[in-house]
């Protein structure tokens, strides 16, 4: 078996000569045993990073070290990816070393495109490749953060753009190049402007499912779309700038400089027209084993998202409602066993406040949250939450959207579903059976925003026609499930049907 120890203790000792490390980290790709991947994985992005610390290693030495250990170690970090995306396992913990891993790359491979600028070499296979792979793997860390719902900052969109020229200024930047034998070949512009629609969908307010699911859209959606270095003529287009360390953007007026490049929306929205249409025969088999959680209603609502994010105003047309701007403390909890825990403890307690969260800004229909704490895992679209402040008593609500801050705290955008929701307490069986009951929400009628009764379970008790006794207020009554009405993250909204009273 490969001892991995021993072998860091013996490049160690080789010193940093510039062979011996371009070396050693090609016989730890060629050594790296699969079953062990996961504890080697760090190590792997450890010899990178010396790779990439070595300023005396030549050209060809230090691409084919790198390329080596990419091939090598491509396919298990596509594995740890689908980990991670799907939930499986213990993802989170290596979600670290994905990042680490995807940066040590792209800076290994930028050093090669500047080595080689230095060195006035000529443009070959093997360095249009190391540039593509370069902005794959930069493009790469941008995925991350929406995923993570956070904006990559402008450093991340300015290496890729700095890749990007070089490709244009080599004269390659549209040429289709296989970046791997598994991948179908794409081309450096091609790459860019995925990642920059990618941006534009708005992924601050889409499940992970949802945002790989634009990802593998736009392999179609962005075929024959180009950058031009003169406006286009079209109604509408976007923009990148290569010279300002900025995310792409909808065009506005005076948006012009050398560094510009812009593309066709109204050309994109068409391509997206053909594929909804296309959609209403078939989901494509590609897609489906891409994102299998995504069924075809799922991609219906998704494609319709697009089409409105990717409109000529970028969707602001769609918003109800102004927002009124404040900054007030408020008392939330996030989750249905949390939020009806909360009922309990602070029934008539007024708005208790909690230094965590603070109001940014309030409408009709929905509520502005900031969250300064650390643990956002509780945080997921779909999810039911509850506040209480001042100026809101006791609202019920389902989280819309997340965007996390680079400068610290998170965004979390509310809608408003409910008013004054009552604890009440469901347990399976028949009248006389002992099971201790399970926390639910009930809304009357007139607290509701839809103006209809509710009442939110928690998910293994929404199946059709499963008897249940509610309990509320020292009163009791058998229930039956009828539907489910409405999906949340750990909660289902059910239709019910009283049967009868139970006990006295």
């Amino acid at each position: 078996m490969f001892d991995l120890k021993a072998f860091f203790g013996t490049l160690a000792g080789r010193g940093s000569t510039s062979h011996a490390t371009a070396t050693s980290v090609t016989q730890l790709a060629k050594n790296l045993p699969e079953a062990e991947f996961y504890s080697t994985f760090i190590e792997i992005i450890k010899a990178v990073a010396k790779l990439n610390a070595d300023v005396e290693v030549p050209l060809p030495e230090r691409m084919q070290a790198l390329a080596y250990v990419d091939d090598k170690a491509y396919s298990f970090h596509e594995k740890i990816c689908r980990d991670l995306l799907a939930n499986t396992g213990r993802p989170q913990l290596h979600l670290p070393s994905i990042l680490s891993y995807l940066s040590e790359l792209s800076n290994g491979y930028q050093i090669c495109l500047r080595q080689a600028q230095r060195g006035k070499v000529p443009t070959d296979g093997a360095l249009k490749q190391c540039a593509l792979r370069a902005l794959q793997h930069q493009l790469s860390l941008i995925k991350w953060s929406a995923l993570r719902y956070l904006s990559a900052d402008g450093s991340t969109w300015q290496q890729a753009y700095h890749i990007y020229a070089f490709a244009e200024s080599q004269g390659f930047a549209r040429e289709a190049i296989r970046a791997y034998e598994t991948q179908s070949p794409a081309s450096c512009e091609a790459t860019l402007i995925r990642a920059a629609m990618l941006h534009l969908a708005q992924t601050d307010n889409l499940l992970p499912q949802e945002i790989e699911g634009v990802d593998r859209l736009l392999q179609r959606l962005i075929e024959e779309v180009h950058l031009t270095r003169d406006p286009v003529a079209t109604d509408f287009q976007y923009v990148i700038n290569l010279d300002k360390p900025q995310p792409p953007q909808l065009m506005r007026r005076g948006t012009t400089g050398n560094g510009c490049r812009y593309w066709s929306g109204e050309s994109v929205l068409n391509r997206l027209a053909d594929l909804m249409l296309a959609f209403e025969q078939k989901i494509p088999d590609s897609l489906l084993t891409a994102v299998p959680r995504l069924a075809e209603p799922d991609w219906q609502l998704l494609l319709e998202k697009l089409s409105t994010r990717w409109s000529q105003d970028g969707g602001k047309s769609m918003r109800r409602h102004e927002r009124t701007t404040t900054y007030t403390d408020a008392r939330v909890e996030v989750g249905l066993e949390r939020i009806a825990l909360a009922l309990k403890l602070y029934q008539g307690a007024g708005s208790a406040q909690e230094d965590n969260w603070k109001i940014s800004d309030v409408s009709p229909t929905g509520v502005g949250l900031v969250f300064l704490g650390r643990d956002i895992d509780q945080l997921k679209l779909g999810r039911l939450i509850w506040l209480s402040s001042a100026s809101l008593d006791s609202t019920l609500g389902m989280i819309r959207r997340i965007q996390r801050l680079a400068e610290g705290g998170t965004r979390v955008g509310v809608e408003i579903i409910a008013e004054n929701p009552l604890v009440v307490g469901l347990s399976e069986g028949e009248p006389g059976e002992n099971s201790a009951p399970l926390p639910a929400l009930y809304v009357t009628q007139a607290n509701a925003r839809n103006s209809a009764r509710m009442l939110l379970i928690p998910e293994r008790l929404a199946r059709q026609d499963l008897p249940l006794i509610f309990s509320a207020n020292g009163k009791a009554y058998q229930i039956r499930v009828k539907q489910r009405t409405a999906a949340f993250e750990e909660a289902a909204q059910v239709d019910f049907e009283t049967l009868d009273r139970v006990g006295a």
